[in-house]
């Protein structure tokens, strides 16, 4: 990355939706320097993972899912939305009436 920057911040919803190489390319923009290598990261978790989702082994992987969120623990800030749901105003809802046009 080329981007010259004293800090860096990322919010996110939930970077495990989809695959963990997308977790390693949020985490390769905050700190390249340390997640460098996407070859690497893949053969340290996501390759085992995938492999033991599809076996539906998940279990026997505590380990590695514990080491995982180890590494990724000092990087992340989890809030549940209960937690943030108090903090929030109450929602507000509109109903407007919107005729369609002959093309719709």
């Amino acid at each position: 990355l080329t981007f010259q920057t004293m800090q860096r911040l990322l919010l996110t919803g939930t970077p495990l939706q989809n695959d963990l190489i997308e977790l390693w390319s949020l985490m390769h923009f905050l700190m390249p320097q340390i997640f460098s290598d996407v070859e690497d990261f893949k053969l340290w978790f996501s390759d085992p993972l995938t492999t033991a989702i599809e076996k539906a082994r998940v279990a026997g992987q505590a380990a590695l899912v514990s080491r995982l969120h180890a590494l990724l623990r000092p990087f992340m800030l989890r809030r549940l939305k209960s937690e943030v749901e108090k903090q929030l105003p109450s929602k507000v809802e509109h109903t407007i009436a919107c005729p369609l046009s002959k093309r719709q």
